[in-house]
């Protein structure tokens, strides 16, 4: 499978393909890794979430939810962003989505991914960097349970086992593991008020498949201002991610 990069050069990509009627579509920015503060977080290789970036020009903490496509720091970018509390009432409004549109997933089935991966985001410790283990333990569950890895049997999968931290065993009760977290978002995505989700929302390239597909909430006041003095100016980074044998539908 082909894989897509996003040149370091920040380059806007044109509305290259249609976008559903009454869908948003908003100008993404790259600015830096591992926000809103602390060391970067590396793994595998890569940055691990989350990832410092504006939309629309106001500053955001992003969080990757795919693994199959390219994005750099300083990288722009044109997205449907896809408000998650608001399909939780309309499903249709996640064909604008990665999942939704590439048929891996019905819509029902990828509204619970994206459930489980928001929740998942809101598990990152506030400084990446003060628990790296763990960091890289809550990405990687994100990018299991978002690219469908449920289905895949690690035993037989030498290449699959190197992408997990600890063990890939949904009943450890290791926090420092992979499969600790699938379990718990298995656990308590569906435990929440019923207005948990509405401040989650999807960032989905447009040029689908293009860059990274990306979730940021609203962030608390507080969190705002330790983004704005955190990661600004770092630039030509490469963000990540490959899989071999994974196929993007």
């Amino acid at each position: 499978m082909p894989r897509f990069k996003v040149s370091a050069v920040v380059a806007s990509l044109s509305l290259a393909v249609a976008v559903s009627a009454g869908a948003q579509t908003s100008s993404v920015v790259l600015t830096a890794p591992n926000a809103p503060n602390g060391g970067a977080v590396t793994a595998f290789g890569y940055y691990m979430s989350p990832y410092s970036g504006t939309v629309d020009g106001t500053l955001q903490r992003l969080n990757c939810v795919d693994f199959f496509h390219d994005a750099f720091i300083g990288a722009q970018w044109d997205a449907v962003q896809t408000n998650l509390g608001a399909a939780m009432g309309n499903q249709s409004l996640l064909a604008a989505t990665r999942d939704g549109s590439n048929g891996r997933y019905s819509l029902s089935q990828a509204l619970t991914v994206y459930e489980k991966v928001a929740w998942l985001t809101d598990q990152f410790p506030t400084n990446p960097a003060s628990n790296p283990t763990l960091t890289t333990a809550i990405q990687t569950a994100i990018w299991s349970i978002s690219s469908n890895d449920l289905l895949r049997t690690y035993v037989t999968d030498p290449q699959g086992s190197q992408d997990f931290v600890g063990t890939f065993d949904v009943a450890s009760a290791d926090p420092l593991s992979t499969g600790y977290w699938i379990n718990q978002a298995n656990v308590n995505y569906n435990q929440q008020a019923s207005d948990y989700y509405n401040k989650f929302n999807i960032l989905t390239d447009v040029a689908n498949p293009g860059t990274h597909e990306f979730l940021y909430s609203t962030p608390e006041p507080a969190t705002w201002v330790l983004m704005a003095t955190g990661f600004l100016g770092i630039a030509g980074i490469g963000i990540k991610r490959r899989r071999k044998g994974i196929a993007l539908a």
